[in-house]
């Protein structure tokens, strides 16, 4: 893992503040100054140059943005500032500052504006830890820990180089893994899901549960769901027809809900059963009064 630590970016010009960038940022952080960097060669411009007492205020033009923009450079301390305010937002210099930067013979990068954030050797600094009353009682952690977090870094940048190689390399190093967790595994306390996490809230579960969970609730309605009128037209065509007494028909309804209440076999009149014989006992008593 040391050549990930010492190696550096590769640079397609020859500035010199883009050398001292890739020998202290990382990959990702390199590309994002790198970029700023071609901008600054490519579109940005002086546009005009005033003294604010030790301050030198230089008025940038930037033609990929269609803006001006005031950068004050201070010779003695060289403290820059723009107005883009980038680097305050991001920790990377924008093109207007190295445009600044360049003229004025500056080689290297002001400690100043390099982040540690951003470089190679941020896990390699000094950890403390600060507890609530404030950072005068902060204490360094020990070197194993420093070494512990260094290792995980490593581990990291490991699994990301897999990316690009062949399912053997992948599975090699998944066997160098687990043979160092079933080395290490004897050496710790084996602990099952509670135990975990009582050690990690520094706390014991309770034997008396005195909150329980809630009981379910149904929060739709009653949970009978409304059939559509073709589930009940396929429900009354599967059920079983029988013969209706009123309209002496095969159907799925009976005498009391039968949709022909005067059909042709109900009688229109008390003590007839038939309308055949009610209309000849009327040819009947028509004739009977003729005569």
């Amino acid at each position: 893992m040391s050549h990930i630590k010492h190696s550096s970016a590769k640079t397609s010009t020859h500035l010199a503040l883009k050398s001292h960038a890739a020998k202290v940022y990382t990959y990702s952080d390199f590309y994002t100054f790198k970029e700023e960097a071609i901008y600054s060669i490519d579109t940005c411009r002086t546009g005009g140059f005033t003294e604010r007492g030790k301050l030198e205020v230089t008025t940038v033009k930037d033609s990929s943005r269609g803006k001006n923009f005031e950068v004050a450079y201070s010779p003695g301390t060289r403290k820059t500032s723009c107005s883009c305010t980038m680097f305050e937002r991001t920790g990377i210099l924008c093109r207007h500052i190295i445009w600044i930067f360049s003229p004025n013979g500056m080689k290297t990068i002001p400690d100043d504006y390099v982040v540690n954030r951003w470089t190679k050797e941020y896990l390699q600094l000094r950890m403390f830890n600060c507890n609530a009353e404030g950072t005068d009682n902060m204490e360094i952690i020990d070197e194993k820990q420093i070494a512990i977090s260094i290792m995980s870094s490593e581990v990291h940048q490991a699994v990301g180089l897999l990316r690009g190689k062949g399912m053997t390399d992948v599975e090699s190093f998944s066997a160098i893994i687990r043979g160092f967790k079933d080395t290490l595994s004897p050496l710790g306390e084996v602990l099952n899901k509670t135990q975990q996490m009582e050690k990690t809230l520094n706390c014991t579960v309770s034997e008396v549960v005195m909150i329980l969970p809630p009981k379910n609730s149904k929060n739709k309605g009653s949970g009978k769901r409304m059939l559509s009128a073709k589930t009940k037209a396929l429900a009354l065509a599967r059920k079983p027809k029988r013969k209706c007494k009123n309209c002496k028909r095969m159907t799925n309804h009976d005498k009391r809900n039968c949709p022909n209440p005067f059909s042709a076999h109900t009688p229109l009149c008390e003590g007839s059963s038939d309308p055949e014989e009610d209309e000849g006992e009327e040819e009947e008593e028509l004739e009977s009064e003729q005569e």
